[in-house]
């Protein structure tokens, strides 16, 4: 080979590596967190500044509570759901708060004060969703329902915003019995949300759909049991929420995660049936620690990993 030739060809070389070297301008990389259920305790409270410094350390972009941010019998009074709310307002990353059952639902209870469940609700909305925007030192804007669908014209709390490929939306469906009612039927309360519900899931979607994006992430705070759903069998207060949820993954050409709390027990797996009985593998399911272990979910979107989204669990202490 002649010197010039030599010269091109590590020109061409040095070109090429350049290019690999450089991200696709589509590229995409960030982490959030994910936790929920705590804290039940003085000491877990004491302990929470702990897991936002961890976070923090951790560079997430956002971090997302999915409720029960107190112990069903503590006190749902003013100040405790301010408390929390102070915290997370704090947060040196936008954060974004689901309600769970502990902090309306059961506010009823003679141990937490005998509340109104609804009084105790707006107060949440109020406090946590006053503004289209995120709580933390440094928000970002969100859809809620409320401001795009006047027929549900109260659920403020009902968020959806978008992260680079991925599409965000937070859902009002608490544990315990999703506020069903001891009756065969449901009270109003119940079927007035979860028509908001289902819209709000069908408006996600729809839109995910139309921006051809690939992921749809979705919180709330109750574990609906989709054991029971596989098993023909769904719990009262959740089957309305499971056949929705099953329409819509089918409905969609990407992949779904659900990230929920309510039972303590952190996990990730693939619980959701088709109509045949068969996984669907493009959904997964993650369940967050929950009090007495603290501990959060690190879960990172890359569009350049070969999987999208993965999850990574962050126990408190190495012996959680």
């Amino acid at each position: 080979m002649s010197p010039r030739l030599k010269r091109c060809f590590a020109l061409l070389v040095a070109f090429a590596t350049v290019l690999l070297a450089v991200p696709s301008a589509n590229a995409e990389r960030f982490s959030f967190a994910a936790f929920g259920d705590l804290p039940y305790t003085d000491i877990e409270r004491a302990e929470l500044p702990q897991l936002i410094t961890a976070m923090r350390d951790s560079e997430v972009a956002f971090a997302v509570h999915v409720g029960d941010m107190k112990h069903g019998s503590t006190p749902c009074d003013d100040v405790t759901l301010q408390d929390f709310r102070d915290l997370l307002a704090a947060a040196p990353f936008p954060s974004v708060f689901v309600p769970g059952n502990n902090e309306w639902v059961d506010c009823e209870r003679r141990s937490a004060g005998a509340f109104d469940p609804l009084e105790r609700l707006d107060k949440l909305r109020s406090l946590y969703f006053a503004k289209p925007e995120s709580l933390g030192a440094t928000p970002f804007s969100v859809i809620r329902q409320s401001d795009a669908d006047f027929t549900h014209g109260a659920y403020q709390e009902h968020l959806r915003w978008q992260r680079g490929p991925v599409l965000f939306l937070t859902l009002n469906v608490p544990g315990s019995d999703n506020h069903y009612g001891s009756q065969r039927e449901p009270g109003a309360e119940y079927r007035q949300r979860m028509s908001a519900v289902r819209d709000w899931l069908d408006a996600g979607f729809a839109e995910a759909q139309r921006k051809s994006l690939p992921a749809v992430v979705i919180f709330m705070h109750a574990n609906p049991d989709f054991e029971a759903f596989a098993a023909g069998n769904p719990p009262r207060p959740y089957a309305e929420l499971l056949y929705a949820l099953r329409s819509a993954v089918l409905g969609y050409s990407g992949d779904v995660l659900l990230i929920h709390g309510d039972t303590h027990v952190m996990r990730v797996d693939r619980p959701l049936r088709d109509t045949n009985g068969e996984t669907i593998e493009r959904f997964r399911r993650a369940e967050v620690f929950g009090s007495p272990i603290p501990g959060w979910l690190e879960i990172t979107v890359d569009t350049e990993a070969e999987r999208l989204v993965r999850i990574r669990p962050r126990p408190l202490r190495d012996e959680d």
